[in-house]
């Protein structure tokens, strides 16, 4: 069975630390693709198709202090910028923060793990949470990095509430598609597709929603590090949810200031698809 999808509170340090491992050594060299798929749409946000972002940017005030963890192409920048805002993105591989650099010099760009100069004013996170093996230890370290008083925004998609399966699902013993296991005879893997798509997928999914928030479900064999061509989430190891979002966010007595569920104007087509969440964090009181 390819399915191996558990709660993270049933994983061992061990099983997230290999996981966490394998992703990092596929982010030092990703497909050539990876980006260019990712920036498709980054230029400008436009508030019909990227609403949450919109929503995110327009919390920008002159002066702010913003960082993004996972910034990537870091599309965000120009946009922190245009509002006087001031920029730091953090992510993996040298030759993805070296072009940062060169594009956006007013910025900063770190490595993970790298000293920062915080705390933020806006701690961003984009289509970043659903390829981290350790949500909550990810989510703490956004709350850790945000000023009180700050807020912490993230977007991601919304795999358990959607329609469908995640991309980095696959049926059977390979990723491959059903019709090409039809037409090489692959009964074994052709039998075991069949099962995981009609049953066990299906049966897990009525798990996943029935359960407590918070469950933060972990995909342990995501479908591009078993063979499968790269597309959009096809890496994605977090099985992401808004409610275990705002789950976690409630636990730490932040102020829920948005949820893509609540967020008037956005078409039902994106929110079925997407999360989108900005807390904000309670100024310590003496």
């Amino acid at each position: 069975m390819s399915l191996q999808l558990f709660r993270r509170a049933d994983l061992t340090t061990g099983q997230i630390a290999d996981l966490d491992a394998a992703m990092a050594g596929y982010y030092q060299q990703p497909p050539t693709s990876y980006y260019q798929m990712a920036d498709q749409a980054a230029d400008l946000y436009y508030p019909a198709a990227q609403p949450f972002h919109c929503d995110l940017v327009g919390r920008v005030f002159p002066g702010a202090t913003v960082l993004e963890a996972g910034c990537g192409t870091a599309h965000l920048c120009p946009q922190v910028e245009r509002r006087g805002g001031a920029y730091t993105g953090q992510d993996h591989g040298e030759r993805l923060l070296a072009d940062n650099r060169r594009r956006f010099p007013n910025a900063r760009f770190l490595p993970l793990g790298a000293p920062l100069a915080g705390p933020y004013d806006l701690v961003a996170s984009l289509y970043t949470i659903e390829h981290i093996a350790d949500p909550p230890a990810y989510l703490e370290f956004l709350w850790q990095q945000c000023r009180p008083g700050g807020l912490i925004g993230i977007i991601c998609p919304e795999f358990i509430d959607s329609p469908g399966f995640a991309p980095s699902l696959y049926f059977g013993k390979t990723p491959r598609r059903l019709r090409e296991k039809l037409k090489t005879f692959s009964g074994g893997d052709l039998a075991g597709h069949l099962l995981d798509w009609k049953i066990r997928a299906p049966r897990w999914k009525r798990r996943a929603r029935a359960a407590a928030p918070g469950a933060f479900w972990i995909n342990l064999r995501p479908s591009e590090l078993h063979g499968a061509t790269h597309g959009i989430d096809t890496d994605a190891v977090h099985m992401t949810r808004l409610q275990d979002l705002v789950w976690f966010f409630q636990q730490k007595n932040a102020r829920i200031v948005q949820t893509s569920t609540a967020m008037s104007g956005v078409t039902e087509e994106i929110r079925r698809f997407n999360c989108y969440v900005l807390v904000e964090k309670p100024v310590t009181r003496p």
